[in-house]
């Protein structure tokens, strides 16, 4: 908690910034991080923020906080593809993000890591490290690897794991509880601590209504979709379909 109170003095001293004209840039950013930003700008309203990942469907983001429009180039991302014989090899995200936290890198430097159906992997990273991963990153583990710029929209495709609920209402609370095996207390307390969120809106009241296509984030455990809201059952209950991200 204290890391995020100093990065949120650090999202007042960028408002500051833009708001007089400049631009403030950040690294990759996690969801608590975005959040920040997102409840700073509601009380700045001459103050614009954009995010860009680099890669389609980005879970980890740089920001711009401006006063004027931004162009995806000032975002300065490189997207790299890891080059590697798959057919004896193979890579993961964990050894790809081990293998470049060992060179030194902070972790806030490295947006998101994939690897699609082919297994053809990709990672995003600040345009300042570009030239020093092409001189070091040789290997992914043992595997060893060369890099190469893409500038092909690479996506991040986003998969989620449903399963039909019956649940006494559409209350966050009783989401959570459903989909974490938590009881109710549990999940009352993580909405009052801030831990949960629903579109990076931090939500402190335990009895808002989920909406269909709703994307809740309850942090250290991962991402919710309410898939559909189907009817009652015989027994009362609400027919829903929720997705745990995967």
């Amino acid at each position: 908690m204290e890391e995020l109170e100093i990065f949120k003095k650090r999202v007042q001293a960028y408002v500051e910034k833009a708001y007089n004209g400049g631009v403030g840039l950040f690294p990759f950013l996690d969801e608590p991080r975005i959040e920040i930003i997102l409840s700073e700008i509601k009380r700045n309203p001459k103050v614009f923020v954009e995010f860009y990942g680099g890669i389609l469907n980005s879970d980890r983001v740089r920001a711009i906080l401006s006063s004027y429009p931004v162009e995806k180039e000032d975002f300065k991302i490189t997207v790299f593809q890891i080059i590697y014989n798959k057919q004896f090899n193979t890579v993961s995200h964990r050894s790809i993000l081990g293998s470049l936290l060992a060179l030194g890198i902070k972790r806030e430097c490295i947006g998101d890591i994939v690897i699609d159906e082919g297994n053809n992997a990709y990672f995003a990273t600040t345009k300042e490290l570009e030239q020093f991963l092409i001189d070091e990153f040789h290997s992914v583990g043992k595997t060893p690897v060369e890099l190469k710029k893409t500038d092909y929209l690479i996506e991040n495709k986003i998969r989620y794991e449903s399963k039909v609920y019956f649940l006494a209402s559409l209350r966050l609370d009783a989401v959570i509880s459903a989909v974490y095996h938590l009881s109710r207390k549990e999940s009352l307390e993580m909405i009052q601590n801030g831990l949960v969120s629903v579109f990076h809106t931090i939500i402190f009241n335990s009895s808002h209504n989920v909406k269909k296509n709703d994307e809740i984030s309850v942090r250290h455990k991962g991402k919710i979709k309410v898939m559909e809201i189907g009817n009652l059952s015989k027994s009362g209950r609400i027919v829903v379909t929720l997705g745990k991200r995967i």
